[in-house]
């Protein structure tokens, strides 16, 4: 089941709340990134039911780049909202999927908390991997270029067997 990637990016900061270890906007969307790749690697099947683009800083999520746009380069302290249709109301996004399945993400999260931004953006980055094909596309550079999920799951079912 496909999840909105405020949803995720929620996961993301229940996980950073949880061990100690704050995400800025850019964290959060790589580590959305990375937990999407891990989750098609593993389950077949798409995480975020949004399209990656290929920004300057690597691969991006538009809803959370613009729902936590104002923390700047400082770290998120809030949750990411979203409109209830039947309410009206502005609401905490939130997942929904299978325990097993929030188990795997939780620990990936966890993983990839550890890591600094910049080590974040620098392994987005490998020479040949969805971001840098996309990016550089026909020799030039692309920004906003999609990143596929075919693409993304060929990289990261090829780091699994490694």
């Amino acid at each position: 089941m496909n999840q909105n990637p405020k949803a995720i990016a929620n996961l993301i900061l229940d996980v950073a709340n949880q061990i100690g270890r704050p995400a800025s906007n850019l964290t959060l969307n790589k580590i959305a990134y990375f937990a999407h790749g891990s989750y098609l690697a593993k389950y077949k099947l798409p995480l975020i039911d949004a399209k990656i683009e290929a920004w300057q800083y690597g691969p991006v999520f538009r809803e959370i780049y613009h729902e936590f746009k104002k923390c700047g380069d400082k770290n998120v302290s809030f949750f990411a909202k979203e409109l209830n249709v039947d309410t009206g109301d502005m609401e905490v996004a939130k997942w929904s999927l299978p325990d097993d399945q929030v188990d795997f993400l939780r620990t990936v999260i966890a993983s990839y908390l550890e890591l600094s931004p910049g080590y974040l953006v620098e392994k987005s980055h490998l020479e040949d991997g969805p971001w840098h094909k996309a990016w550089y596309y026909e020799g030039r550079i692309n920004p906003g270029m999609e990143i596929s999920d075919e693409a993304i799951l060929a990289h990261f079912s090829a780091q699994v067997r490694h």
